[in-house]
C-alpha cells in the first residue's frame, strides 16, 4: 500500500502559501526534513511511493519537492525526470550516496540540488531560504514589460520572473540553468570560467565558502550540455554558447 502520510487534494491555498511535496523512504528522515520545511512556512505532503508523488506534483504544483535516491517501485532519479517533464519549480535531490556518477545523475534528470546526509541544519535552512526568497519574489512580479526582458536575436530572459523564451517559445529551465545562463547573457563575449559559475550558482542556492572540486566544476558541465540542448543544439554545441577549451564558456549568440 502506498504511504500517504497527509492527504494531497488539489490545490486550492492562497498565492503566497509555500508547498512542499516531500518523497522519502525512510521514516525517521522523512519526518525530521518534514518538520525543518514545515518550520520554514512549508505545507508538507510527504510519500514513501515514488509513482503516487509524481501524481502530487502534478495535482498540487508545489514549490518544492524533495526526493530520495532510494525508492520502491522507480528510483528518485526516474521520480525526477518524471516530474520534470511537466514541472518547473525546485527541485532538490536527498540522497545517501556519495560517488560522483550519482550527483551528475541527478543534475542530468532535472534536480536542482544534490543534498548529501547527514545534512547540516543550518546550510538547509539557507538553501531554504533562497528558495523562498525566489519564489515570494516571483510571485509579487507585475506582468513584465518588453522594456524589462533582455533580448538578443530571438532569445528573450525576463529576470524577475525568470522566464525564458526562444523564438516565442517558452524555455522551461531549471533555477541553476536560469542563473547560468543569465550570467552568460550579461556578459557577451567575456569568458566566464568554470570555477566563478560554480560560486554563483552556489550563493544562488544560498550556499557559502569558495572551495571549488572536480564534482563542482562537473556539476556546471552538465548544466551547460542540458542549456545547449534546451536552446536547440546538441550537448556539445549550440550558437549560444561556445566553450573555451580549459577555462570556460562564453555567449556568442553570432557563432555556429
Amino acid at each position: 500500500m502506498t504511504l500517504l502520510e497527509h492527504p494531497a487534494p488539489a490545490r486550492t491555498m492562497g498565492p503566497l502559501t509555500r508547498v512542499a511535496v516531500l518523497v522519502e523512504d525512510a521514516g525517521t528522515a522523512r519526518d525530521r526534513l518534514s518538520s525543518t520545511l514545515q518550520q520554514h512556512g512549508f505545507q508538507v505532503h510527504s510519500f514513501s511511493d515514488g509513482f503516487a508523488a509524481v501524481e502530487a506534483v502534478d495535482r498540487l504544483q508545489p514549490d518544492l519537492v524533495t526526493v530520495d535516491t532510494t525508492l520502491a517501485g522507480i528510483d528518485g532519479f526516474e521520480v525526477v525526470r518524471r516530474i520534470r517533464s511537466f514541472h518547473a519549480g525546485s527541485i532538490v535531490i536527498m540522497s545517501d550516496m556519495t560517488e560522483e556518477t550519482a550527483a551528475v545523475e541527478a543534475f542530468r534528470s532535472g534536480a536542482d540540488d544534490y543534498v548529501l546526509r547527514p545534512w547540516r541544519p543550518f546550510e538547509l535552512r539557507a538553501r531554504l531560504d533562497a528558495i523562498l526568497r525566489r519564489t515570494l519574489g516571483a510571485a509579487e512580479v507585475l506582468p513584465p514589460t518588453e522594456s524589462d526582458w533582455l533580448v538578443v536575436d530571438g532569445l528573450r530572459l525576463h529576470p524577475a520572473s525568470r522566464r525564458a523564451e526562444l523564438a516565442g517559445r517558452r524555455i522551461d529551465l531549471t533555477r541553476s540553468e536560469f542563473d547560468l545562463l543569465l550570467a552568460l547573457v550579461r556578459n557577451p563575449d567575456v569568458v566566464l570560467e568554470k570555477s566563478w559559475i560554480v560560486l554563483l550558482l552556489r550563493r544562488q542556492n544560498g550556499g557559502n565558502g569558495d572551495h571549488v572540486n572536480a564534482h563542482d566544476l562537473h556539476a556546471v558541465e552538465v548544466h551547460v550540455m542540458n542549456l545547449r540542448r534546451k536552446l536547440g543544439g546538441t550537448a556539445r554545441r549550440c550558437r549560444w554558447i561556445e566553450t573555451v577549451r580549459g577555462i570556460g564558456y562564453r555567449f556568442a549568440p553570432a557563432k555556429l
